[in-house]
């Protein structure tokens, strides 16, 4: 499996087999500087595609949490979130790179709950 990289106005996410890193470049930027997860600790991956004029986001759920939640999220949440970065309108992001990484995140769910399931 190669290495997709999403760049971010305030940090990138990278996933590279099952291993998710979240590195956050922001100055003014709270939470953990770097945040690496495993696929099998998500439950979803929430995307809001970044436009001509508006701003986009990727969200890792983890287990447990609603990913309902964050449908209405605004940008200024996702900017403070350790699990989140935003992708610009028209600079600085290849949205081919966030559609790859979250094709993959979310077909790698399905096979890990398929796996579960067939394990029940």
């Amino acid at each position: 499996m190669k290495e997709i990289v999403v760049q971010g106005m305030n940090g990138e996410m990278v996933v590279e087999g099952d291993k998710i890193t979240v590195k956050h470049t922001g100055p003014l930027f709270l939470g953990k500087r770097e945040v690496v997860l495993d696929i099998h600790s998500l439950q979803a991956v929430v995307y809001k595609k970044a436009h001509l004029l508006i701003n986009g986001f990727l969200k890792l759920v983890p287990k447990g949490d609603n990913p309902m939640l964050y449908q209405t999220a605004t940008l200024h949440q996702m900017g403070k979130d350790e699990f989140a970065i935003i992708l610009r309108a028209f600079e600085n992001t290849n949205p081919q790179d966030a559609e790859d990484f979250y094709t993959y995140v979310v077909g790698r769910l399905d096979q890990i709950k398929a796996a579960e399931k067939n394990h029940l």
